[in-house]
């Protein structure tokens, strides 16, 4: 096959480092959404999940099975917002926030894992492609960058 076929070997990547960030994490009672747990303790108390789908540019279905994942785990409470009652305000607990040195320490061990055979100037080179591809990403239509649930019909 000569065409070259991105999106299979992002998500082998993406499927390898998640699994192996998962591990290293499982003993912290905690396998994912680490970056989404990492973004609402730098912004705890100032966010709705609204405010959290715009920001982490995901879908209200997945963002509210990882809000509900995260209350589960007693990671995040949900608060009443004053000033509008249909709203709720996400606020991290302490539990959360001890857990940021151990989520940091394990994407610095899957970091080294994965990339200990690329020179320091192939993992910056890495880092300026990811950096490009997702400022093009920004710049697509919601439609075009936004997987969408499609029930298919029985034949």
């Amino acid at each position: 096959m000569n065409q070259q076929v991105y999106g299979y070997q992002m998500a082998l990547i993406s499927e390898v480092y998640l699994s192996t960030l998962s591990s290293i994490m499982k003993s912290y009672g905690i396998e994912r959404y680490f970056y989404p747990l990492l973004f609402l303790c730098e912004n705890s108390g100032k966010l709705t999940q609204k405010d959290l789908v715009v920001a982490l540019r995901r879908d209200k279905v997945s963002v509210m099975r990882m809000v509900n994942y995260f209350c589960e785990k007693e990671l995040l409470k949900r608060i009443e917002h004053n000033e509008d009652k249909r709203c709720q305000i996400l606020e991290v607990t302490d539990k959360a926030i001890q857990l940021i040195p151990q989520i940091k320490t394990a994407v610095d061990q899957t970091n080294n894992l994965l990339l200990k055979n690329f020179s320091e100037e192939e993992k910056n080179q890495f880092m300026l492609g990811m950096e490009k591809l997702l400022s093009t990403i920004e710049t697509l239509p919601e439609p075009d960058y936004i997987v969408k649930a499609v029930r298919r019909k029985n034949k």
